[in-house]
């Protein structure tokens, strides 16, 4: 038994797939940096929705849990004060989550570099 020794074994090379293929883009750096700065702004956006959506679970979770009573305004004040948060809350929600989706990715900033690059 050999110590400290690894075997060699030499293998045969049948066949080479090559996917070597490069586009270049040329862009000068204002126009990268509008389009940059664009893309820092929808990633942003894309996690809009997790503030909305924690007010929205609190409102709601205090709304169907609570025992409203007279603390400075009546009862019923609190509770429809709870309700109208609750409704804004959802449709800031449903605003967020909506931009979130629409928000552009990865490929769309390629294509609008590509399509800036092509009106040059």
């Amino acid at each position: 038994m050999a110590t400290g020794q690894f075997t060699q074994v030499k293998a045969p090379v049948t066949i080479v797939h090559s996917n070597l293929d490069q586009e270049v883009i040329q862009i000068t750096e204002d126009r990268l940096r509008l389009a940059l700065n664009d893309h820092l702004q929808a990633a942003e956006e894309r996690k809009s929705w997790i503030g909305p959506l924690g007010i929205f679970l609190a409102v709601v979770t205090a709304f169907v849990t609570a025992d409203f009573r007279d603390f400075g305004l009546k009862a019923p004040v609190w509770q429809a004060i709870f309700l109208i948060c609750g409704i804004w809350s959802s449709l800031w929600l449903l605003k967020a989550a909506y931009r979130s989706y629409k928000a552009p990715t990865i490929e769309d900033i390629i294509k609008r570099v590509k399509r800036v690059e092509s009106q040059q």
